[in-house]
Parts: C-alpha cells; sequence; structure tokens
C-alpha cells in the first residue's frame, strides 16, 4: 500500500508539473510583423493644401519625414507649416521636430517653436516664441501649456499658455501670468 501512494503522488508531482509546463507562455522570440517601423522616408518634401477656391490654405515642409505602418503616423524634422489667407501676410511656424496624426488632422510642434507674420503697411510683424504647440490642421487653431513671448513692433507680451485661432481675425489669448510691455510712441 505504502508502495501504490508513493507511485500516485509521483504521478500527482508528475502530472501537475506537466499542466504548469503547458500553461507557461512560449518564450521563443516571434517578430511582429506589425512592430513601429519605418514604411518609408523622405528628404526634404512638401506638402500644399488648397482651400475650395483653389487658393492655397497650407504647407508643411521638413527637412526630413518618416512613416510609420503600423498607426499610419509620421514623424517630422525641422517642421515648417505656413498658413494662408487671402489678402493677409502668411503665418510660418517652425519647430526643431513635428509629429502628425493618422488622420492628418494634429499636427504636435515639439521642442522649440517660432511663429512668424511679416509686416504689412497695418500690421507691425509678430514673433511668438513657445514650445511643444499643438495644431489643430483642419481649423488653424494652435495651443500649449508652455511659458509664451509675442513680440510686435515693440510691444511685447509674454505669459503662460496659448490659443490661438490663425484664420482672420487672427485671435491669440495668453491663458496666465500674463506681463505686457507697450511702447506708445
Amino acid at each position: 500500500m505504502k508502495h501504490l501512494t508513493k507511485i500516485a503522488l509521483v504521478l500527482l508531482a508528475a502530472g501537475t508539473w506537466w499542466l504548469a509546463f503547458m500553461q507557461e507562455p512560449s518564450t521563443k522570440s516571434t517578430t511582429d510583423s506589425k512592430a513601429h517601423k519605418v514604411d518609408y522616408y523622405l528628404k526634404d518634401f512638401t506638402v500644399l493644401s488648397m482651400a475650395e477656391n483653389g487658393k492655397p490654405k497650407q504647407r508643411l515642409k521638413a527637412k526630413y519625414m518618416e512613416h510609420f505602418a503600423d498607426d499610419d503616423t509620421t514623424e517630422l524634422t525641422l517642421p515648417e507649416m505656413t498658413m494662408f489667407s487671402p489678402g493677409k501676410p502668411e503665418v510660418n511656424i517652425y519647430s526643431e521636430t513635428g509629429y502628425v496624426s493618422s488622420d492628418a488632422e494634429l499636427l504636435l510642434l515639439r521642442g522649440a517653436v517660432s511663429i512668424l507674420r511679416k509686416s504689412t503697411k497695418d500690421l507691425e510683424p509678430m514673433r511668438v516664441n513657445t514650445r511643444n504647440l499643438r495644431v489643430q490642421i483642419p481649423n488653424d487653431f494652435a495651443e500649449t501649456d508652455e511659458f509664451v513671448e509675442i513680440f510686435s513692433g515693440n510691444n511685447t507680451i509674454e505669459g503662460i499658455g496659448l490659443r490661438a485661432h490663425f484664420r482672420e481675425p487672427i485671435n491669440i489669448k495668453i491663458l496666465a501670468d500674463v506681463r505686457g510691455k507697450h511702447v506708445i510712441k
């Protein structure tokens, strides 16, 4: 009887070991065909989108672009976005790097960002310096939660956070800790 108990215990242990072994995940390395890999890249590229009237609406340029097949996103190096408004000076936005969402509706401009608008006979030139700007491409809307400096002529405004619509009329709002220096001529 003692022999039978020992055999039963050995069989039970072997069965438990076998079940545990069968439940373990495979340790074989598998390559995922959907890994985050570049499927194509471009150097010195430009994309121009048009308004319904056939006039240029926006232009996106970059020194280098990588597209990823798994999530259909795009990474940019030294991107420049230009927004056009009929009869008004164009608005140019520059940054160190960028990211375009899969639906091409969101542009994340990362690192140092500069927004420039040239002068006209009625408008002083404008420069905005900030970091990490989110641009909603279809709406010409940009925002950041970072420190912002705006220079227009001899006037300076600075603060934390920015919400800006670049369609006419241009509307820029600084969200907090706003300070300004205005020079009266």
